[in-house]
């Protein structure tokens, strides 16, 4: 007896160290990432000011949290809001720096895109964000947590 209670303890224990592994895991996280834009739409992001990039902060219970990053020139910030289980995320009261930059353009429209976004997906280091079904913005993932 004293040897099955044992055994069961060992198992127990060697059990508590494992986890379980993500479907994939190789996949980024969406929080604990640094994102890097890499393209807009269809199209190759192109800069020659600062690298694009977005980071989230972990949400609290209610699935809400914050976004900053840059989108070339200027910085901006906002919050976020997503379902835990599901891909639904989205970007509310954002706001920028206003410098003046080259690529204003570009800027524009990923602020604009980042306001339209409802869904997300990702697939080992990429991200991309959908609005209706539509991509438009496709990231690239650097673990930053250790």
């Amino acid at each position: 007896m004293k040897n099955i209670l044992f055994l069961a303890g060992i198992l127990m224990l060697i059990s508590c160290n494992t986890s379980k592994k993500a479907k994939n895991s190789n996949d980024m996280f969406l929080t604990g990432t640094k994102w890097t834009v890499i393209k807009i739409r269809e199209s190759m992001a192109t800069s020659t000011e600062a690298v694009r990039y977005i980071e989230l902060s972990l949400p609290n219970k209610k699935g809400e949290g914050t976004i900053s990053g840059n989108v070339g020139c200027n910085n901006f910030r906002g919050n976020y809001k997503s379902q835990k289980g599901t891909s639904n995320i989205q970007f509310t009261q954002l706001s920028s720096t206003k410098m003046t930059c080259q690529n204003i353009d570009q800027e524009t429209t990923i602020m604009s895109f980042l306001e339209k976004v409802n869904s997300y997906e990702i697939s080992g280091s990429i991200l991309k964000l959908y609005a209706g079904g539509e991509l438009l913005l496709t990231l690239e993932g650097v673990n930053i947590t250790q």
